[in-house]
């Protein structure tokens, strides 16, 4: 019997229901499937989202979506934890809220669970986007849910404990909810209210990155995507996407050397 090919490495993206939604194409580009054509036959990109999901529920399910550790066998290679947009909804009816202090402690706890840390993989974390209110309160009313509806400057703040953690825990933080705001043509140290508010009315920016005020649309993924691998090319450059060699080669393709994974576009 021939030797077994150990499974392919992990790319593990874990959030909430915008980790769960990146590889629906229904609506056009989605990330999870572009990462996952990026590291083809390289790593296996991995979906662990969980739509209605916050923190406090991704600590008991952790310890599930992660493979065990054996020696010569599959490993989780990155981690990207994405979560903030559900523990920010204070709307008593949904139960989703997460008070900011556990917010945090949830998150150190995922970072440090023993399933995460014997991986030692390299973890990203994202904050939340941002909420575009008078989108939000339409979908409240398709869903038939009384008011209140997100804040705008809910999110700000759970984006801004997400990267007070990656400080604490010294991890590189994709910061999706200012990359947005900019669209909107928001930056730091501008007066309240902020792109999102009721007060300012439904911002255009945002209708074109969130489809309902909260989930991404196509524009919206397309900058969580090209931020990613920016992000990547610059902390992580031994791991290329598109350009890390492939796992696994027959002879002819080790013939080639580099020529056969070395993908000319600089994507």
């Amino acid at each position: 019997m021939g030797q077994q090919m150990a499974c392919l490495d992990q790319f593990v993206l874990f959030g909430d229901s915008i980790t769960q939604g990146a590889w629906d194409q229904s609506r056009g580009f989605a990330m999870g499937a572009e990462l996952a054509s990026a590291y083809s036959r390289r790593l296996d990109v991995m979906n662990r989202g969980f739509s209605g999901y916050n923190t406090d529920h991704a600590l008991k399910v952790v310890h599930n979506i992660l493979p065990q550790a054996h020696p010569q066998q599959v490993a989780v290679r990155f981690l990207t934890i994405w979560f903030g947009a559900n523990d920010a909804n204070k709307n008593p009816i949904h139960g989703q809220y997460v008070p900011p202090d556990r917010f945090k402690k949830n998150l150190l706890e995922i970072i440090n669970h023993p399933v995460v840390t014997v991986h030692s993989p390299n973890i990203i974390l994202i904050t939340p986007p941002p909420f575009e209110e008078t989108m939000l309160l339409k979908l409240l009313e398709e869903w038939g849910s009384p008011p209140p509806t997100r804040k705008a400057v809910d999110a700000q703040h759970y984006a801004e404990l997400v990267k007070e953690v990656g400080k604490e825990a010294g991890l590189p933080v994709l910061d999706i909810w200012s990359a947005f705001m900019e669209k909107a043509g928001w930056k730091a140290g501008d007066p309240l209210p902020i792109p999102g508010s009721l007060e300012l009315g439904k911002s255009k920016a945002l209708e074109e990155l969130l489809y309902d005020g909260i989930h991404l649309s196509p524009a919206g993924y397309r900058i969580v995507f090209d931020e990613l691998v920016k992000l990547m090319k610059e902390k992580f450059p031994e791991y290329p996407p598109y350009k890390m060699p492939y796992a696994v080669k027959v002879q002819w393709e080790k013939d080639l050397l580099d020529e056969f994974w070395d993908v000319k576009n600089d994507k």
